[in-house]
């Protein structure tokens, strides 16, 4: 089985088009071969998508065939992957956590060198289990930002947005495996450098959480739908209430730095511009749990 994707950058949409594959050759015999050289650069989302797809995979399409930029080849030294898609997943610490699922020689994972600094890395691949690691990770990530000269507001904000989806996945997603968070610093398109990150699992999904909730249940009749449930105030699976705030909270930090949002759950997507205050939902390639990325323009997280 082979997916091919053609995108040079890699996150929300060359990952569903990567799910969109997925569907297709599922049925076929594996392992799978998973051609992703043409991408040169990998966000947050990306990533995390990658660690989650990667390790959900039925041990027919076992070990996996990856193939990237310089990707396998032996390693002769630690600046063996110094730029391309490699360096970035290398800095993330991405091959740590998909190595096992790969039919790579361990001769050829790149290792990443033990005193790496990376200003632009602010979260590496994290594996969440349990709230003693989240309260771990935001206290690194807090003192990176601080570092950085992010206004006091601006990091508080920050770490809120992280704290929230990631107490979501312990609270709500129901896996085993625990979510996958991860933030970077980068230039967009337009030459504007933003934070992102991404936090996603592979749980249960949103429809299926806030169908748990009785008095929700004629909202929930697609994926999508339930999304712009999801974001609204006290929408929750617990019917009780004092739950339900996280994610309309996401969107309203968004709006104040007019950031972006995408969320995907299912078949499901939302998409919020935080600058005109726009929101839509949509169908899209089925995806196992739930997963976010947030764009946040730099130089508003200086300013505020």
């Amino acid at each position: 089985m082979l997916i091919r994707s053609e995108s040079s950058t890699y996150g929300v949409e060359a990952h569903d088009n990567v799910l969109r594959q997925w569907e297709i050759v599922r049925g076929e015999r594996g392992p799978l071969e998973l051609d992703l050289s043409r991408a040169g650069f990998f966000d947050p989302y990306g990533m995390c998508a990658l660690v989650l797809f990667l390790n959900h995979l039925p041990p027919e399409a076992l070990p996996v065939h990856l193939s990237l930029q310089n990707f396998p080849q032996a390693v002769s030294s630690e600046n063996e992957y110094s730029n391309g898609a490699v360096s970035y997943l290398t800095r993330m610490g991405f091959w740590e956590e998909v190595h096992q699922k790969l039919d790579a020689r361990p001769e050829q994972v790149p290792i990443r060198p033990a005193r790496l600094i990376d200003r632009s890395v602010l979260l590496d691949i994290t594996i969440m289990r349990s709230h003693d690691a989240i309260s771990v990770m935001l206290r690194k990530t807090g003192d990176i930002l601080e570092n950085l000269g992010f206004a006091i507001t601006s990091r508080g904000h920050v770490l809120e947005v992280l704290s929230e989806l990631c107490s979501n996945v312990l609270l709500h997603a129901q896996t085993e495996f625990g979510g996958v968070a991860a933030m970077q610093t980068y230039k967009g398109k337009t030459g504007e450098r933003y934070l992102v990150m991404s936090i996603g699992d592979a749980g249960i999904g949103v429809r299926r959480s806030l169908a748990a909730n009785m008095a929700l249940a004629d909202r929930l009749e697609g994926d999508a739908q339930a999304l712009g449930v999801a974001v609204q105030p006290g929408a929750s699976r617990f019917a009780s209430g004092g739950h339900g705030g996280g994610l309309p909270r996401v969107l309203e930090i968004a709006r104040r730095y007019s950031g972006r949002v995408a969320f995907r759950s299912g078949r499901g997507a939302l998409a919020f511009n935080g600058q005109e205050d726009q929101r839509r939902s949509f169908e899209t390639s089925p995806l196992n749990g739930t997963q976010l990325r947030i764009m946040l323009p730099e130089t508003k997280m200086h300013a505020n």
